[in-house]
């Protein structure tokens, strides 16, 4: 950079700051001036100063020079605002533009840019202008000369590279550098300027308050001595100025006190405290002690005290009066406190509550606790009754109410719900009437509250009671009764009252009834029974009475209070309960219950005699069908008249009793050989066995009857029952309409079916079950792909146990449907097995019960997903059932074969021809095989019925699409004829007998696939 260009601009920015200091030393005057004027003014003075400036540039060449102008404006546009910053910008483009040249337009628009910046930067930066800093300035000045150098691409090309490489240094580090210092002097300026008014405003506000209002206020120096006092601390204290300032604080304050106050001003003086305050008293010239509240502070100079300034606060009449009124509390605190009562005192418009120490006690917290947080009190009033105290108080200071006066519950610390009667009244009030202050006083009546809810709980058992309560005097005049007395007697409480108890009375109770229980009375003071009264209008009811008498020991009085239920319908009730519970409701005759409660009463009756007695137990055969075709109602109607005939067989002394349903029981009691008993069952079966006349229908039904002795057959009830009851089944089983007397045989049979019933469970749990298998072969090519599976019992102690001992037990007992499950389980495995091992496709038999179908739930649906999943779709699975399950012809039976077709399982009806063997159901129903009983291919002979029947089963099979299987075929003769006679297929010993999976493997699969390879 050229050497001349930069101490030219070092000479301006010098000659900048000389006359800025000139400018900030310059005298102000104070005489107050319309501020537009003044910024006129300003604006003008900074135009003249950037002329001035703008005299001494650095000229490059004719009409090509610079300067700082742009320095001075910015800094206007910054500290002065808009007005005087146009002035500026106008007065110094005029003289640019007066001045001509080359860089006109730039130097117009670099002063223009300048002040604008200035002026936009002031306006938008944030905080006091006061506090703007040296980095701020700097950047500022950068930022703004960066873009002022722009307007120098205005100047002709060459010259203004030219110009820009001279001027790059100074416009970028000297203008910034000067832009800042500019910027830090006027702001100290402004800063020095606010704190000068800062300081007339307090010395001002001093003034005006050191000697205005009622503070007196004193100025001493850290040693203690006065240098100026006010006119209200001479008045408060009665002394002279003059008098004053020869003082010290230690002449005018009580001694205690002067050792606090010295204490503090100690530490204000070792800098630990600027200020202080005190309750202080003064001795007044008189020898009077003012009361006062003295505040102390400091100014220090330097860290150090200078001057104490001590403001004075006369307190005397407020401190008398809290004096007077603290005298009056205590007064007060010990009367409450001698009543036990709790006190509080509002100050409204502080809203500070104070109570005393008995109200503390009533919450169970401190008393400073209490005082110091009031909604402790509010809190603890129970929820369902703060409203209600809160809109009391409220009424009374609005002048709604003489007093607030409220009963509420309050729950003290330790939990206990309290009562208190709470009393208020506002006390004083402004003079708007405003409340200012309200007192009042707490009761404990909790006790009180008590005593009230046990008079009214009482009051309330006495009129409400459903018993009749009445009292009596001496000589059993009534003198109170309650509302149930009056609704049970009918006599009302007017017409009772002072009569005679004995207006009540009823012939049924005798004298000497009514004499013990007086004398019950007298000498234990209580009795209680059951005796018969008489209404107002004659009628005689019984009741439940207790008499208690009373006795006052101070008067010698006695009184009886009698209390009475009216018992009638209850007694009515029970019998009905009674009836119930021992009758049956149809029939009317004895039910179970009672039955057990005569058998056990006759039993010990004839424990010590020789007397025996027969125990008949009868079941109606055939009564079902009539309920069903009939009805439940003709169904009753029959039952109610075989009770009657059932009856009508009997003597008196005899029972007759209803288990239930169709079931009767005989007691004939005092027999002495069995010809009686043979006699009346003979005589109640033919009675039974007589039509039955049921409106329009007649229904002929008959009955079972079974017999067992007491004692000979059974010593106890459950005895007798359970063996009449097997003599029944016994009866029934040889045809019914009979009867049969128990033996011993019966129970013992009994008992090993109880048993095999208990086995068979743990058979089905412990998986004790085998399939056997028997082939079924094609009669016409001698191969086997097909047998019949066949369950055997593998008992842990009997060994293997044939299903024809067990199957009927498991179809009555309902087993038969989780062992059914159980075996096509096995055979479909099974099937699939053989299917996967040896590539042979066998169809697998089984059997299954009429319960089954009935009872079948959702078996089908596992059965077919389980073949599904062995995928078995092929007829791999036969059901065979018998003829007497189509016989029911229901709907559910035909969906229910369709459904077995469509999930690839063909259906056999087993035992054809020994049954209803209908053609019929033949064409109705879905069947693939018929199975002919081994009953006709036992004595089977080419001229024989037994083969023509055969002969012609196969002929119709065969027409309507099915197929024959032969059972029990065990004579190569057999074979040939059934063969010839176009039969199908055959089973029996012939070919072989049920024999294990492992064994049908060897003899029939794995045979004939080695038959087939060869």
């Amino acid at each position: 950079m050229d050497q001349s260009l930069l101490l030219s601009f070092i000479q301006n920015s010098s000659l900048l700051l000389v006359i800025v200091l000139v400018y900030d030393a310059f005298p102000r005057s104070h005489n107050p001036q319309p501020e537009l004027i003044l910024r006129i003014g300003i604006g003008v003075f900074i135009g003249v100063i950037t002329i001035a400036v703008m005299l001494m540039p650095w000229q490059y060449s004719e009409g090509v020079f610079f300067d700082t102008r742009t320095v001075i404006l910015s800094i206007c546009g910054i500290f002065f605002g808009g007005i005087p910053t146009i002035i500026a910008v106008v007065i110094s483009g005029i003289y640019r533009f007066i001045e001509g040249g080359v860089t006109t337009v730039s130097g117009i628009g670099a002063i223009v840019t300048s002040g604008c910046l200035g002026y936009l930067w002031g306006r938008l930066r944030q905080g006091e202008i006061s506090d703007i800093g040296f980095r701020e300035l700097f950047v500022f000045g950068l930022i703004s000369h960066s873009v002022i150098l722009l307007w120098g691409f205005t100047i002709p090309g060459q010259l203004a590279v030219l110009l820009l490489q001279q001027l790059l240094v100074p416009f970028l580090i000297i203008f910034p550098i000067t832009t800042a210092l500019l910027g830090l002097f006027l702001s100290r300026r402004i800063e020095i300027k606010r704190d000068q008014e800062i300081t007339l405003q307090d010395h001002l506000l001093f003034k005006s308050h050191f000697q205005a209002g009622t503070l007196g206020v004193a100025i001493t120096n850290r040693d203690y001595q006065w240098i100026k006092v006010n006119q209200n601390l001479c008045e408060m204290l009665k002394y002279t100025e003059k008098e004053l300032l020869h003082m010290s604080w230690l002449e005018l304050m009580q001694p205690q006190d002067y050792f606090v106050y010295k204490h503090y001003f100690e530490q204000l003086v070792e800098s630990e405290i600027n200020e202080f305050e005190l309750e202080v008293r003064l001795i007044t010239k008189d020898e009077s002690i003012v009361y006062t509240h003295m505040t102390v502070a400091c100014q220090r100079e330097h860290g150090k005290v200078k001057l104490v300034i001590t403001g004075v606060l006369n307190r005397t009449s407020q401190k008398e009066a809290e004096i007077a009124q603290l005298a009056s509390q205590e007064q007060l605190a010990l009367v409450l406190g001698s009543s036990e009562l709790g006190f509080w005192d509002w100050d409204i418009v502080n809203d500070v509550i104070e109570r005393n120490e008995h109200s503390a006690a009533i919450l169970g917290c401190d008393i400073e606790s209490l005082n110091r947080t009031p909604k402790l009190w509010i809190n603890a009033i129970h929820p369902d009754d703060r409203v209600r105290v809160l809109k009391s108080i409220d009424a009374h200071l609005n002048g709604e109410t003489e007093q607030h006066k409220v009963e509420y519950r309050i729950r003290n610390q330790a939990e206990q719900i309290l009562w208190l009667s709470d009393t208020g009244k506002v006390m004083s009030r402004d003079t708007n009437g405003k409340p200012l202050r309200m007192c009042g006083i707490y009761t404990d009546i909790t006790d009180r509250k008590r005593v009230e809810e046990s008079l009214r709980l009482a009051a309330s058992v006495y009129n409400n009671s459903s018993e009749a309560i009445s009292v009596q005097d001496e000589q059993g005049l009534i003198i109170n009764t309650n509302a149930a007395f009056s609704r049970i007697t009918g006599y009302s409480e007017q017409e009772i009252k002072l009569k005679n108890i004995k207006v009540l009375q009823c012939n049924r109770n005798s004298r000497s009834a009514y004499e013990q229980m007086n004398k019950a009375v007298e000498e234990e003071g209580r009795w209680q029974g059951e005796v018969w009264l008489k209404r107002k209008n004659g009628e005689e009811f019984v009741v439940w009475l207790t008499l208690n008498a009373l006795i006052d020991k101070n008067s010698g009085t006695q009184r009886r209070v009698a209390l009475f239920s009216d018992m009638t319908d209850k007694k009515q009730a029970e019998h009905i309960i009674w009836q119930q519970a021992n009758y049956d409701p149809l029939t009317g005759l004895p039910n179970r219950r009672m039955l057990l409660d005569y058998l056990s009463t006759l039993m010990l009756r004839l424990d010590n005699s020789e007397h025996h007695f027969a125990l008949m137990f009868l079941d109606l055969d055939y009564f079902k069908e009539v309920n069903d075709t009939l009805g439940h109602d003709m169904g009753d109607r029959l039952l109610l008249e075989a009770a009657k005939r059932i009856k009508a067989c009997i003597r008196e002394t005899d029972v007759v009793a209803r288990l239930g349903g169709d079931e009767f029981t005989v007691i004939l009691s005092g027999i002495t050989d069995t010809a009686g008993v043979d006699k009346v069952a003979k005589h109640i079966l033919s009675c039974i066995a007589e039509p039955y006349i049921l409106g329009e229908e007649t229904a002929y039904i008959s009955a079972s009857i079974g017999i067992t002795l007491y004692p000979d057959d059974a010593a106890t009830i459950d005895g007798l029952l359970k063996h009449a009851d097997q003599a029944m089944y016994a009866a029934k089983g040889e045809g019914r309409n009979r009867f049969h007397y128990f033996t011993p045989s019966m129970q013992r049979y009994a008992k090993h079916r109880m048993r095999l019933i208990q086995d068979l469970r743990h058979a089905i749990i412990h998986q004790e079950f085998e399939l056997y298998y028997q082939p079924i072969i094609c009669l016409q090519h001698d191969t086997c792909l097909k047998a019949e599976a066949l369950i055997r019992w593998r008992h842990p102690k009997r060994g293997l146990v044939s299903p024809i001992e067990f199957i009927a037990v498991a179809e009555e007992t309902g087993l038969i449907i989780e062992i059914g499950n159980w075996v096509f389980q096995q055979a479909a495995r099974q099937s699939a097995l053989w299917r996967d091992r040896f590539g042979v496709e066998v169809q697998i038999s089984i059997n299954k019960s009429p319960v089954q179908f009935r009872d079948e739930g959702d078996s089908f649906e596992s059965w077919a997903a389980l073949l599904k999943s062995l995928k078995l779709t092929n007829n791999n699975i036969c059901v065979e059932i018998t003829e007497g399950l189509l016989l029911d012809n229901s709907q559910t039976i035909s969906s229910t074969l369709a459904t077995y077709r469509e999930s690839g399982i063909q259906v056999s009806l087993d035992d054809f021809g020994t049954g209803y063997s209908s053609l019929a159901y033949l064409k109705k129903f879905e069947i693939d095989y018929l199975k002919i009983d081994q009953s006709f291919t036992r004595n089977l002979d080419s001229n024989g019925n037994d083969f023509t029947l055969c002969e012609a089963i196969i002929v119709m099979a065969h027409k309507l699409g099915m197929q024959v299987i032969a059972e029990g075929v065990e004579t190569e003769y057999q074979r040939q004829l059934l063969a010839d006679a176009g039969c199908d297929f055959g089973q029996g010993y012939l070919f072989s007998k049920p024999v294990p999976a492992e064994e049908f493997e060897q003899a029939f699969i794995i045979k004939a696939k080695e038959n087939s390879e060869a």
